[in-house]
């Protein structure tokens, strides 16, 4: 008894999650048991030809339902194929701000890790341009240190422009535009 109840509560949740099923069980009995009527009275050879309407009075009407479930099962398949489209882009979209935002935070640290020491260098640099007017190969040596210096402010500042930029989604995907003031 106690198998039967599981087996029918299966069945029960099956059928609910997926009504289509059912009717589609019943438009086929239903089918099945009309025509082995037909083929009975048919057997008997005891029909004219006008009976066969009053044996299959239904069946248009099943063969139209089965075709409008099998429309409905293909259109609730099709919407569920463009919701896991778009629940998939939205996570693409999520992954795309989260690196966006990481990228901010280590172009911050790098930021203030690297300026606050370049600051110091290029002081001394020009402390000591200062001091060595009269030796040219240290003012030589002095232009390059300052050089270098600009060129890693430069890039800093470069990887700090892209700070200014957002992910944002349109009809093509996700796309990165310039951040509103």
């Amino acid at each position: 008894m106690k198998i039967l109840r599981r087996v029918l509560k299966l069945l029960s949740e099956y059928f609910a999650r997926y009504p289509a099923v059912l009717s589609g069980y019943i438009i086929y009995s239903y089918y099945f048991v009309t025509t082995m009527s037909f083929y009975k009275h048919m057997k008997r050879a005891s029909m004219d030809r006008f009976q066969i309407f009053s044996e299959f009075d239904g069946i248009i009407w099943m063969w139209l339902l089965a075709f409008v479930l099998v429309k409905v099962i293909r259109y609730r398949t099709s919407l569920q194929v463009e919701e896991t489209i778009r629940i998939e882009r939205e996570k693409q979209i999520e992954v795309q701000q989260t690196q966006l935002k990481t990228m901010r935070e280590v172009i911050r640290t790098l930021q203030h890790e690297i300026n606050n020491p370049l600051a110091i260098i290029l002081g001394y640099v020009n402390q000591a341009e200062k001091e060595a007017t009269q030796s040219p190969s240290l003012m030589k040596d002095l232009g390059e240190i300052r050089s270098g210096a600009h060129r890693i402010k430069k890039t800093l500042l470069d990887f700090s422009n892209a700070n200014q930029y957002d992910t944002i989604d349109s009809s093509v995907g996700p796309m990165a535009q310039p951040k509103q003031a």
